[in-house]
């Protein structure tokens, strides 16, 4: 019997496919206003979440493509980041510096633009209204860590890196100087 208030930790993994932090429907493939991401298993991991009763999905080989070594499927998770939610979930920013930031409703769509290298996710196990005994995940804390490798420069400019206060807009002069 699975506890309804279960939770399930998907540590040290990454996104698979387009991720729609910000619901808007031009980013999903069936154009779906939903906030969702898809998170990558481990084998184990896929079994122990289908023996729960939650829907784990695997990548098909590419008919088109003709393989050199037998094509090992990817599995992974569809999990939903219910920001509208009476207790949203926390979706924590860690940026090339190792700064934390905690992503607001609005804030949160930036995420589908930024290079990620790491995730980690506790999320809630709810089941499914329509389908008793089958689950879907909601987030509930979540941590994308930003990837600085594939930027050259970040680790020499971050020294410069701006206290926020002087981050704050800069005073525009009433005067022309000229």
């Amino acid at each position: 019997m699975i506890n309804k208030r279960q939770k399930v930790s998907i540590e040290n993994t990454r996104f698979i496919f387009t991720t729609n932090f910000s619901g808007d429907p031009s980013r999903d493939r069936f154009g779906s206003n939903k906030r969702r991401v898809n998170l990558v298993l481990t084998e184990d991991m896929a079994h122990h979440l289908m023996d729960m009763g939650v829907t784990v999905k695997q990548t098909r080989p590419n008919p088109e493509k003709t393989y050199d070594e037998p094509f090992v499927p990817t599995y992974f998770v569809p999990v939903n980041v219910n920001m509208e939610s009476k207790w949203p979930p926390h979706v924590y920013w860690v940026t090339t510096t190792g700064k934390k930031l905690l992503c607001d409703i609005d804030m949160v769509g930036q995420l589908d633009y930024i290079r990620v290298k790491n995730v980690n996710c506790l999320c809630n196990l709810v089941e499914k209204r329509n389908n008793p005994g089958e689950f879907s995940l909601y987030a509930d804390v979540m941590y994308v860590e930003q990837d600085a490798d594939s930027d050259p420069y970040a680790e020499r400019y971050a020294r410069f890196a701006a206290p926020e206060a002087d981050m704050a807009e800069p005073s525009v002069p009433t005067e022309i100087p000229f």
